[in-house]
């Protein structure tokens, strides 16, 4: 089939930006103690997302509470129509962790603006395996399963608006069961976790799998500052709720932190390709990709001051097979702080749409359509 000039070069630019992604990941070593010591697969930290500041011990055990507070300004316009502001607070959390002998944990994590976040327990099994069960992220986006507190940009840009539950429902959090692994007796780090999410809130019948959805991850430390990922996802039972029983998704992804004498250069990159039937209309399998990179001067020690300049590039593809149907975005921006502590972020995004996006994608909130936006954020952790 022969693809017009302007859909090809597109393409071009996706697959060209996310190899000199890729290329940018390098071994090296920690400098310090208190730095990033190379990729963590986005397993939550010791008190969730959040550098918990309150902590109490016991013989019954411990309890944690963190939190961090965004107040953000929007100026944004669709089309060539004029910049309108809107000032929010898109986020207000607080965490609550409990943890008992390093073997049962609880976490809670409650946002005043959107609701409950997390709300889980987990339990460790002894030889690597560990089983968590309640409401968490979903394995299937590196970007997404990273913490929002640790990755560089103000918000996760296309991908998200396509990927959220209020479009395809991939990503997020759902309530589900996990079972996990790490090679405890491996040189370098690999974990598997595999289990059942409901991204539906409703009854269904054993017929229709409970409503539950199977999905795995697998990643691989293969230097000591990068990490590659495999996720999958299999909606083995929409056949019987009058979807279509092929809906599937598979996902690559790596992630790198090198350690530099004066700062650190961070990578994440994925790409997410499958098939869902609220787009089966569409010729083709849907594909997203996104990178982001940031290099930071600074911030060698939680609390120095650091600058941080980033870039994001993001396309979704609906159907591969159908020409002029690509939407992209391009962001970049720059960060200033004390390292996990407080920080102020400004980030410029440009989006654009084909002429053959599926109406799905470009009547939802308006988020889809060609714009441009220029953020500005105080962002506050504790």
């Amino acid at each position: 089939m022969h693809i017009p000039s302007r859909s090809s070069s597109h393409r071009h630019w996706v697959a060209g930006w996310f190899a000199i992604a890729m290329l940018l990941v390098s071994p090296a070593r920690a400098q310090d103690s208190d730095q990033s010591q190379g990729p963590s697969d986005s397993s939550p930290p010791p008190s969730g997302e959040t550098e918990a500041t309150l902590k109490q011990e016991s013989p019954l055990g411990n309890m944690a509470i963190g939190g961090r507070v965004r107040t953000r300004e929007t100026f944004s316009a669709k089309e060539d129509k004029q910049f309108k502001g809107n000032l929010t607070v898109p986020s207000a959390r607080l965490e609550f962790t409990y943890q008992w002998k390093k073997r049962v944990k609880a976490v809670v994590e409650f946002d005043v603006t959107d609701g409950l976040k997390d709300a889980y327990a987990s339990l460790k099994l002894g030889n690597g395996f560990a089983v968590r069960a309640g409401r968490f992220k979903v394995p299937l986006s590196l970007v997404e399963l990273e913490s929002a507190a640790r990755l560089p940009i103000i918000r996760r840009g296309l991908a998200r608006d396509v990927l959220k539950p209020s479009v395809l429902n991939l990503t997020n959090r759902q309530i589900g069961a996990q079972l996990e692994w790490q090679c405890v007796s491996c040189t370098r780090v690999v974990r598997v976790r595999a289990g059942v999410w409901q991204p539906v809130e409703e009854r269904a019948s054993v017929q229709e799998g409970l409503g539950l959805v199977p999905m795995v991850r697998g990643t691989w430390q293969i230097l000591d500052t990068v990490e590659v990922g495999a996720s999958a996802r299999a909606d083995a039972f929409s056949a019987a709720s009058g979807g279509v029983n092929s809906n599937w998704t598979v996902g690559l992804d790596v992630k790198q932190a090198l350690p530099l004498s004066w700062g650190e250069l961070r990578t994440w990159a994925e790409v997410l390709v499958g098939r869902s039937s609220l787009l089966s209309e569409a010729e083709g399998q849907l594909l997203t990709a996104r990178a982001v990179t940031a290099l930071r001067y600074g911030g060698l020690k939680k609390n120095h001051f650091y600058v941080e300049p980033f870039v994001m590039a993001s396309a979704v593809d609906p159907a591969l097979k159908t020409t002029n149907d690509l939407l992209w975005e391009a962001v970049g921006g720059v960060n200033f702080g004390q390292w996990r502590r407080w920080r102020l972020q400004a980030q410029y995004e440009h989006r654009e749409a084909e002429a053959n996006v599926p109406k799905l994608l470009t009547t939802l909130n308006d988020d889809l359509v060609k714009r441009r936006a220029l953020l500005v954020q105080l962002e506050v952790i504790f």
